[in-house]
């Protein structure tokens, strides 16, 4: 068996070495706005959230609070989605003998109440990077198609319609 940088050769056919899946976020926050029952609550940390110093999800946190002083329109506007990322790799075949790895790239909305953000139906799978070991020092490359749409939303943004409001935004 000949292992070549794009892959290897087994039995005559090219396996490749690393394989990144991209799944477009844009279209699944859209329909978040689109829908009757989630439209509502993409507006839950700007107008239900209860607000006591208490820390019971992220909008109560510094960061947020620092983050809309610095980008005041940004933070004034209730429908402008705040997004956490996460990562980690894992074997699919539960024996690590086996040389292969998946790094799905997960992303959370943070404007949904703490009850329902991490609920299966709101964590986007945006990457899926799949090959013999993790990313390491790499990730940044593999998260070029998420850093490009993630900039495009921030400096140009995207028209959506929102249910709630029946209007464009």
């Amino acid at each position: 068996m000949e292992e070549t940088r794009k892959g290897s050769k087994k039995k005559g056919k090219r396996v490749p070495w690393k394989v990144l899946r991209y799944f477009p976020l844009t279209p699944r926050l859209q329909r978040l706005f689109m829908s009757s029952k989630t439209a509502i609550d993409m507006r839950w940390h700007f107008k239900d959230r209860v607000k006591d110093e208490m820390l019971r999800h992220p909008a109560d946190s510094e960061a947020w609070k620092s983050f809309n002083q610095i980008h005041e329109s940004f933070g004034m506007e209730p429908r402008n989605v705040r997004l956490g990322l996460a990562t980690y790799g894992f074997n699919p075949f539960g024996n690590m003998n086996l040389h292969y790895s998946i790094w799905p790239v997960l992303i959370y909305p943070y404007n949904l109440p703490p009850w329902i953000c991490m609920k299966e139906p709101y964590v986007f799978m945006t990457l899926l990077i799949l090959g013999p070991k993790g990313p390491c020092h790499d990730i940044d490359v593999y998260m070029r198609p998420l850093i490009d749409e993630l900039r495009t939303l921030w400096e140009i943004s995207v028209e959506t319609y929102d249910i709630y409001a029946k209007q464009n935004f």
